[in-house]
């Protein structure tokens, strides 16, 4: 098989569309010149990789694959995006999305992204190649006037934006992310061709302001016939309580209008306890993305450390061949190096263990425990204090 790129023409987008349509979206039936007539988005960033057989035009498989900077632990790095994997069904089951998927973190490696992240369709999936949940999100579901008692004293102004209007977003969002680990930075293409735009219907875009100083805002849209009409927030953000507060009461100004109201937030934002009765709205906790460490050494090298110390991890991966090995971790004076290392390893795990650990989504305290971590009690300590609990939350889709 061949790892080669989808051509950048028209038949490979008619080809592209095929095997994405089939894979996500069956009932629209075979033919895809509806979807390429109504789907007038450029694209952010991504590139288009398909597996072929040596005697075949068509691939086997394919996937596409975003370009993101993300923060982590005081440093900024490169993270590739993975989405739309695609398999039509005569050639499922043959071990083609692994070899895919093998290829992909090669050219990743390849070009200096040492770490990868998806939404998977079925977690146990894509956790067999090493990826591993990397957060977790709320998604709420009440009535407006239920979450009246939450809202913050009336106070600024909300104002209505349109798709160039992306700025005031981004300030808020960049101050709302702040402190959570796998933050993306966004891209003026990002905010105005996949988060204010849309398909099909251009969702509503509001930012809330005070002393006009954008402090939250919200992306959303009405579904339902009257009388049975749910409010989706696709996407909100606010730079600290009391802009949240603000946010909950214009969502709570829907209540002639809407029967529900529906959004996710990264744990906690503390709703429950503001609002009048929490029995009268409801709250999921539900697992986020995955993601996995593609290159041991160029990330644990870029990172920041709140202490200095020596380990010798010894790391599987199921995947990747060129990621498993043993490496010498050592922390002095907040500068750290990551070497390949021989002899005795203090510590072994999972690449997709590492990669929660790394990530703050898991200590290495609750990954031995469980049975992830295979160290000391004075290795566990040494880790721990290295990698602390952190909030990672990654909430782009794609």
């Amino acid at each position: 098989m061949e790892y080669r790129p989808i051509p950048d023409d028209e038949a490979g987008e008619e080809l592209f569309a095929r095997y994405v349509q089939y894979a996500f979206q069956p009932t629209a039936g075979p033919g895809v010149e509806d979807t390429l007539a109504d789907d007038d988005r450029p694209e952010p960033p991504r590139v288009q990789r398909g597996l072929y057989p040596p005697d075949g035009d068509d691939p086997v498989s394919l996937l596409s694959s975003y370009e993101f900077t993300t923060q982590l632990r005081g440093a900024s790095l490169p993270m590739g995006g993975v989405s739309t994997v695609a398999t039509l069904p005569e050639h499922r089951r043959q071990g083609y999305v692994e070899q895919l998927l093998r290829e992909l973190c090669g050219e990743y490696r390849e070009e200096g992204t040492p770490l990868s992240a998806l939404w998977p369709f079925a977690a146990p999936f894509y956790r067999q190649f090493g990826w591993a949940t990397c957060n977790r999100y709320l998604e709420w579901s009440a009535a407006p006037a239920d979450l009246r008692g939450a809202a913050s004293d009336p106070a600024g102004t909300w104002r209505q934006l349109d798709r160039g209007d992306w700025e005031p977003l981004d300030a808020v969002h960049e101050a709302a992310v702040a402190g959570h680990e796998l933050a993306v930075d966004r891209t003026e293409d990002w905010w105005t061709e996949r988060v204010v735009r849309s398909w099909d219907t251009d969702p509503f875009v509001y930012a809330w302001f005070d002393d006009d100083r954008p402090r939250a805002y919200l992306v959303y849209r009405v579904t339902g016939e009257w009388g049975d009409r749910t409010l989706r927030v696709e996407e909100l953000g606010a730079v600290d309580f009391e802009a949240f507060g603000h946010v909950v009461r214009f969502l709570a100004d829907h209540d002639s209008q809407v029967h529900t109201v529906e959004f996710t937030t990264a744990p906690d934002p503390g709703l429950l306890d503001r609002v009048d009765d929490p029995a009268e709205v409801d709250c999921e906790l539900k697992a986020g993305p995955m993601l996995r460490l593609v290159d041991v050494p160029a990330t644990l090298s870029a990172l920041s450390y709140p202490a200095d110390g020596r380990v010798v991890l010894d790391v599987s991966d199921p995947l990747l061949d060129s990621v498993a090995g043993r490496y010498v971790l050592a922390v002095t004076d907040g500068t750290a190096t990551c070497e390949t290392a021989d002899g005795a390893a203090d510590a072994a795990l999972e690449v997709g263990a590492l990669s929660q650990l790394v990530c703050g989504y898991r200590t290495a305290s609750t990954l031995a425990r469980a049975g992830e971590l295979d160290a000391d009690a004075a290795t566990v300590e040494t880790l721990d204090a290295l990698f602390p609990e952190a909030s990672p939350y990654l909430k782009e889709g794609f």
